[in-house]
């Protein structure tokens, strides 16, 4: 890997280990979606977690008796330590996995893979440690996300598109099972709830490609706060001010 990336790869690390300790008082999305795609999950004896963050909890699974948990972030793999001991914890990139070629029978991976800069890497490589009919669970941010901050003004990453996507799994020895994209709406009692629910868990608005991009958003002082907040409530609703995210769920099954 070349130094711009391994340098990407250490900002990244250090913003997601700086958030592990209060990750959970803002994983409001997270949490959704990973109950849909454990829904969707049939997870056999073998399984790997892409992005564990501060882990997740599989014991509801019956079939599954080692869980390894990878993430870039040693903060996050800590954090998750506490949790659960009984866990295997791999500090390591999804776009070069340091696990051995056909070792494990699933692969989850929940709202982590978006900050790859190379994803059809990262699926060749999820795709290379499967055992044969082995599955990958994974949800990811897709294109349209974050519409809200667009329209306020911030520069917001575009995330890829379904059909990008979807070609990914067409180029390596994948069968798609299932593939579909849903808007998910979150809510925040003000604008600054909101910004800090992408910030808490360690994540950005924009991602990173060459050194730190900032939003377009430019606040000079309160008063220009003020506009943005007045801004924003111009979407308020019932719940709270919305957040959206379209996140794409793919359930797939390595084959030769």
């Amino acid at each position: 890997m070349n130094t711009g990336s391994n340098k990407l790869n250490l900002e990244v690390a250090e913003r997601f280990s700086a958030a592990a300790a209060h990750y959970h008082s803002y994983d409001v999305l997270q949490q959704q979606t990973a109950k849909h795609l454990l829904a969707l999950m049939t997870p056999g004896t073998r399984l790997l977690d892409i992005g564990a963050g501060p882990g997740t909890d599989f014991s509801n699974f019956s079939a599954v008796e080692r869980v390894y948990c990878l993430d870039i972030a040693n903060g996050m793999l800590k954090t998750l330590n506490n949790s659960f001991p009984h866990y295997t914890p791999i500090c390591g990139d999804a776009q070069n996995l340091p696990i051995a070629s056909g070792s494990v029978d699933s692969i989850y991976s929940n709202v982590a893979l978006q900050w790859c800069l190379d994803l059809p890497k990262a699926v060749s490589e999820a795709n290379r440690v499967l055992t044969q009919d082995g599955e990958l669970n994974m949800s990811i941010v897709a294109k349209g996300s974050l519409m809200q901050l667009s329209e306020l003004g911030f520069k917001v990453n575009s995330f890829i598109d379904e059909q990008e996507l979807r070609s990914y799994f067409y180029k390596v020895h994948w069968q798609l099972e299932s593939f579909e994209t849903k808007a998910i709406t979150v809510y925040f009692t003000d604008l600054r709830a909101l910004l800090q629910s992408i910030k808490g868990v360690g994540a950005s608005i924009v991602k990173q490609q060459q050194g730190v991009n900032q939003p377009q958003v430019t606040l000079r002082g309160r008063k220009d706060w003020q506009a943005l907040q007045l801004k924003a409530e111009l979407n308020r609703a019932p719940e709270g001010l919305p957040l959206t995210y379209n996140i794409s769920f793919i359930k797939a099954r390595k084959k030769r």
